[in-house]
């Protein structure tokens, strides 16, 4: 059995230069779903495709009218970014030299891909109650951040990653991630409840509207004071400059989202606002993502001259 998986491998090769930029296109596409999607509840379109898969029962394609197009043209770009995640998981099979990590997570990300397509079908289904919204965007949130683990270790060699800085800022990022995770949780609450359901018809979450988005600011508040936190220990601590950089984009930008949701709210609540913070939130959970990643660094394995050379490329950009 092992043969002849082995031998099926040697029929392709995929390069790690080729394997990166893949995994790179990927996220690209996680990133832009979560967009189109708030676009889809902004505009009251998410049913504009009444039924699943089909737009509607007679059509697979909907008509040149505006709200079944903003949500057929958000299924074609989730059709689009399901590819690229079926091509990712291939490729990570063919490439040289197998990595089983690799290959792990691109699964992970094919897995994702699926049950937000299942999830989304029910959501339509259920006429967008807002707790399956809610799940729809925590988990493209979650399959987001599956697609830049990936494209970090495509990055880097095989092996277990070995912290660069002391616990203790290890254990802060890890409690501002959880932060995060909170701030967007009660972030989906607030679009649960607000005016913006994705349908005229849609019901809304029970809750006062402003208590959920001081709630939500509240939180937000605690991210910026971790943050400032973080970068008070990484400065004594003589971290790397790449890691104190990442630390304060990360700050700078959660920062500038916090003031995006201050102004939408006093603005009372404008469309264009809200789709703007729904960008700025996927900014932040990137920049999060990134910045921990970069509190690891995995040691290089021993690898063929070529294939040393290939992977020197590919990791031109991490310096940055």
């Amino acid at each position: 059995m092992r043969l002849g998986i082995e031998r099926l491998r040697s029929l392709v090769n995929v390069s790690p230069v080729t394997f990166r930029a893949v995994s790179f296109a990927t996220l690209i596409f996680c990133s832009v779903i979560i967009i189109t999607g708030g676009a889809v509840r902004l505009t009251e379109s998410g049913l504009g495709c009444p039924t699943w898969p089909n737009c509607t029962t007679n059509d697979f394609v909907a008509s040149v009218s505006y709200h079944p197009m903003i949500e057929f043209v958000n299924r074609v770009i989730t059709f689009f970014a399901g590819l690229g995640m079926t091509v990712t998981a291939v490729f990570a099979f063919f490439r040289k030299p197998y990595r089983s990590d690799l290959m792990l997570y691109s699964l992970g990300l094919l897995v994702g891909v699926v049950a937000e397509s299942v999830l989304g079908g029910i959501t339509v289904l259920e006429k967008l109650a807002p707790p399956y919204v809610m799940a729809h965007f925590v988990l493209a949130i979650i399959i987001l951040w599956n697609a830049i683990v990936l494209y970090k270790h495509s990055i880097s060699s095989a092996g277990k990653p070995q912290a660069v800085v002391g616990r203790e800022i290890v254990w802060l990022g890890r409690l501002m991630f959880l932060n995060l995770g909170a701030i967007i949780l009660v972030g989906t609450a607030v679009a649960g409840t607000g005016p913006y359901s994705g349908s005229p018809i849609s019901v809304r979450l029970p809750f006062n509207l402003r208590q959920v988005a001081y709630l939500h600011a509240d939180t937000a508040i605690v991210f910026l004071a971790l943050a400032l936190a973080n970068l008070f220990l990484l400065h004594q601590a003589r971290a790397s400059a790449r890691i104190q950089h990442r630390a304060r984009v990360l700050m700078w930008v959660g920062a500038l989202q916090g003031v995006i949701g201050y102004v939408q709210y006093f603005m009372g609540l404008p469309a264009l606002l809200i789709g703007i913070h729904i960008a700025g939130a996927t900014a932040v959970w990137l920049a999060m993502t990134w910045y921990y990643l970069s509190l690891f660094r995995v040691k290089h394995e021993q690898v063929p001259a070529v294939e040393r050379t290939s992977e020197a490329f590919a990791a031109a950009p991490e310096s940055a």
